[in-house]
């Protein structure tokens, strides 16, 4: 995290909240900075006395899973009382704490659950009829953004035990400070452009606000919500070039051009927002570069991508200007795949079809990369995402329905999966498509394995055993204490390196 003043102050109040022991909500607008201050306070600003836990909240959580995932995390003191180990202060700290849907009369039941703890400092247990469970040395931390998009309001009566901490949207001079730290860590290694740094930040951030200004979400457009996170993939993006094929101010731009087409473009439903993005990038670059914007992108479309490169590891990220052996080199992908495989898929790779792969193939490059594709029956989701996985040289697994397909075989195909991504480090693509949502917890779950990288209570004592086995070495060769939930924590986060979510739906109907 690149500190700023705004992440300085804000962290500073996070951590005086937390060492009082007192209740927090952070709220503000999505993508500035809530969660990230937080996680960062709980995950390396706290002593071995606080134990943080977190949990995201969506519309479809219950308060029966929220019940369910506390009291796994506490253990019996003694008769009626549950906390953390003695001597322990256990944080939990609950993201998007107004999203679960609303029930028949009103109420949000994860929400009305949060509340009878802090009236009463516990809550009733399910199995035991009338027995009350009384949580000690229990805090609880959250942060939400504002009614709207899905998220709803909180009743007062949960609010009147919190103190709120406000975050607001970064000023462009808090932007510059944290994207021209990170763009001048990559852009020093050409020394002719270095000078061209301070330009670059700032015309993606006029690019950005430009965005926001104009592409504003519509009922046919919902998904128009951009947020800091798109801008700092276009960074992310960039990062991943070779400096050494982008030691001019040309290569550079068309470099950014094309991360800012597949962070913000791709996202557009229609031609004429496509060609709006369009001319927002020529304004940008002609007014903030004075260079002749269709000299930089003679031709189209520009892809970048790995797959020329096979020979090399890790394999570099640079421009493909030989359209025809880009698409002889897919061909030849194919054939591999169909070689391996007793499904094979008899596909005309035309230059739309070729850009496509190169999309998927950048987003399960990058950490933490997944993706939505959205598209009519047949054109070609599934099969492109299989391809770009074998090209990128990852295991593709989707789960095969059944007649009697239920949520305990889900849940042992959740667990192959996310084992063979935590415990093995192999990079695993999970394809899922909208016609295997047999149940809607399905949905539920990927929410919290793309948040959390975890699913609560889906682990047997014995798998759990297994897990802080083998994290156990890691964890001592990284300098942490291997306790259960940083051994636990340190999988999670392998989890969600490794796990590429791809979740296909169609557009109509």
């Amino acid at each position: 995290m690149v500190p700023t003043i705004d992440t300085c102050r804000s962290s500073f109040l996070v951590n005086m909240f937390v060492l009082n022991r007192k209740k927090l909500l952070a709220i503000g607008p999505t993508g500035t900075g809530k969660t990230l201050t937080m996680l960062d306070k709980l995950t390396r600003g706290l002593t071995e006395e606080y134990l943080p836990e977190f949990i995201n909240f969506s519309a479809k959580t219950s308060a029966n899973q929220t019940q369910d995932l506390i009291d796994s995390k506490l253990d019996k003191r003694r008769k009626g009382i549950y906390g953390p180990p003695v001597g322990k202060y256990c944080v939990i700290f609950i993201d998007d704490l107004n999203m679960p849907s609303l029930e028949t009369y009103g109420a949000q039941p994860p929400i009305e659950l949060i509340r009878q703890f802090m009236d009463f400092n516990g809550w009733y247990d399910r199995k035991a009829i009338g027995e009350f469970r009384s949580l000690a040395d229990v805090n609880i931390l959250a942060a939400m953004g504002p009614p709207g998009g899905g998220r709803n309001p909180v009743t007062a009566r949960l609010l009147r035990h919190f103190n709120f901490l406000a975050f607001t949207a970064m000023s462009d001079a808090s932007l510059f400070k944290i994207f021209g730290t990170i763009l001048l860590s990559w852009i020093a290694n050409c020394p002719h452009i270095v000078k061209y740094c301070d330009k670059l930040v700032t015309a993606s951030i006029n690019m950005y606000n430009s965005v926001q200004a104009n592409m504003l979400p519509t009922p046919s457009k919902s998904h128009y919500t951009f947020n800091l996170r798109d801008l700092s993939k276009v960074f992310q993006g960039i990062l991943m070039g070779q400096y050494e094929e982008n030691k001019s101010v040309g290569a550079v731009l068309r470099l950014w051009y094309h991360e800012c087409c597949r962070v913000f473009q791709d996202r557009l439903v229609d031609d004429a927002d496509r060609q709006s993005f369009e001319d927002i990038l020529k304004n940008t670059v002609m007014k903030d570069f004075d260079v002749d914007f269709n000299h930089i992108i003679a031709h189209k479309p520009i892809i970048y991508a790995d797959f020329l490169n096979n020979d090399q590891d890790p394999r570099p990220y640079t421009l493909v200007k030989d359209h025809a052996l880009a698409q002889k080199t897919v061909e030849e992908y194919l054939s591999e795949f169909n070689q391996a495989t007793n499904k094979k898929m008899e596909l005309v790779l035309f230059m739309d079809a070729i850009c496509h792969v190169s999309r998927i193939a950048r987003i399960l490059r990058q950490p933490l990369g997944n993706a939505l594709l959205l598209g009519m029956g047949g054109s070609g989701r599934q099969s492109l995402t299989k391809l770009a996985s074998h090209m990128s040289e990852y295991d593709c697994f989707q789960v095969e329905l059944s007649k009697n397909y239920n949520v305990h075989d889900w849940h042992e195909d959740l667990k192959k999966v996310m084992m063979k991504a935590g415990l093995r480090e192999e990079p695993v693509v999970f394809l899922f498509s909208d016609t295997q949502i047999k149940n809607e917890s399905f949905l539920e779950d990927l929410n919290n394995i793309l948040n959390t990288g975890d699913v609560p209570n889906i682990y047997g004592l014995d798998e759990l055993e297994n897990i802080f086995k083998e994290m156990k070495p890691s964890v001592v060769e990284a300098g942490l204490q291997p306790t259960k939930t940083i051994m636990f924590s340190t999988y999670t986060k392998r989890v969600r390196s490794n796990l590429h979510t791809v979740i296909t739906m169609r557009s109509v109907g």
